[in-house]
């Protein structure tokens, strides 16, 4: 019988195109709410795991190789967060790490009137559009706020880098925002070099000065306020100079929009001093796949207008004396036998048993 309709081929990806569309979420579209970490039978302890924060405070242990290595992820290590989800419909593929501009409602000094603290993202030693994270895993960027802790001043790579000019974390354009500073990025020779003083750090985990080493005085590295898990949509808050400042009883509650007169945790938005503005990526690939139809290849067709019969008595008596085919559409089908995409000609095209045909296709991936 003749050869099969059908012929292994592959694809590789051939372009990519970027886009990035501002966002901005707020009033009810922006919901918070706290949990608390009380062991794994706990039902809010499940948003600990998934984010991949420490569920016991055991789990990241104070003075453990990796906490010393890592002292600004320790101060993650917290028992309450406030997780702020984004809607599903204002991201695409992720969200732009670097540009996260977030107001949270905080009470002022009084713990009577409430107004908003201003909290920006960034990403550890390079600003990047996202980043990899020891602890927290891909797509992480984290939140800083001048109001808990400005930028690290110090010196890295050696003395060879000087932060000196690190004054504010919510610069003017978000591509203009310092890298954070990582404890592990510095050398011997950087540390104590931050014109920060200790007596001005705000710790979310209380270390004594001299943690990690007996030689780093200040802070020698960069205290996060949360971080945003960029392709899951999620601003989660970790400082407790934050996530226990914001004024639930302001609050409405979700979705009806009603007094929080209970002082509920879970799902509260406000009508001001709340936002989250950020970019929206939306990443597309298209692949390219290549068909060739050979000689002796795709000579045969159970198209009704082509004579079936009368070429399988050629093909029998070994004649190659064929009717010539014309290919209308190029299927293209998976292991598992799926049809994932047909390609229409505008015109027929003729084969053949001795014709050779190549096409190239470009999907969207």
């Amino acid at each position: 019988m003749p050869s099969n309709f059908q012929k292994p081929i592959q694809s590789v990806i051939s372009t990519k195109n970027e886009t990035a569309t501002q966002q901005t979420v707020d009033s009810s579209g922006l919901t918070f709410t706290q949990c608390a970490r009380t062991g794994l039978t706990s039902t809010e302890a499940n948003y600990f795991v998934s984010f991949n924060l420490p569920y016991t405070a055991g789990d990241l242990a104070s003075g453990d190789t990796f906490a010393s290595s890592f002292p600004e992820l320790y101060q993650l290590n917290v028992d309450h967060i406030v997780i702020a989800p984004i809607p599903r419909e204002y991201y695409n593929e992720m969200i732009d790490g670097r540009s996260i501009t977030f107001s949270v409602p905080q009470y002022d000094a009084s713990d009577i009137n409430w107004s908003s603290k201003t909290i920006v993202s960034s990403t550890y030693n390079n600003l990047d559009k996202s980043s990899e994270n020891a602890l927290l895993g891909k797509n992480i960027a984290f939140l800083f706020c001048d109001e808990i802790n400005p930028p690290y001043t110090g010196e890295t790579d050696g003395g060879a880098i000087s932060k000196e000019a690190n004054t504010t974390w919510n610069t003017s354009s978000y591509l203009d925002r310092p890298a954070a500073t990582s404890y592990n990025n510095l050398q011997a020779i950087d540390i104590n070099t931050d014109q920060r003083t200790w007596s001005d750090v705000n710790l979310a985990v209380t270390v004594p000065e001299t943690y990690p080493t007996t030689t780093n005085q200040g802070y020698n590295y960069d205290v996060p306020v949360g971080f945003a898990a960029l392709d899951k949509g999620f601003l989660i808050l970790t400082h407790s100079a934050i996530t226990e400042n914001i004024p639930w009883s302001s609050g409405l509650t979700y979705p009806a929009g009603a007094a929080n007169t209970s002082s509920a945790t879970t799902e509260i938005w406000f009508s001001s001093g709340s936002s989250a503005v950020f970019y929206d990526l939306n990443i597309n690939f298209k692949t390219s796949v290549v068909c060739m139809a050979l000689p002796g290849e795709f000579y045969f067709t159970n198209n009704p207008t082509w004579d079936y019969a009368e070429n399988l008595q050629e093909y029998t008596l070994g004649t190659n004396n064929y009717d010539d085919t014309y290919v209308t559409e190029i299927g293209l089908y998976n292991k598992e036998e799926e049809l994932l995409a047909v390609a229409k000609l505008d015109r027929a095209k003729q084969k053949g048993y001795t014709g050779v045909l190549t096409f190239t296709l470009e999907l969207d991936v």
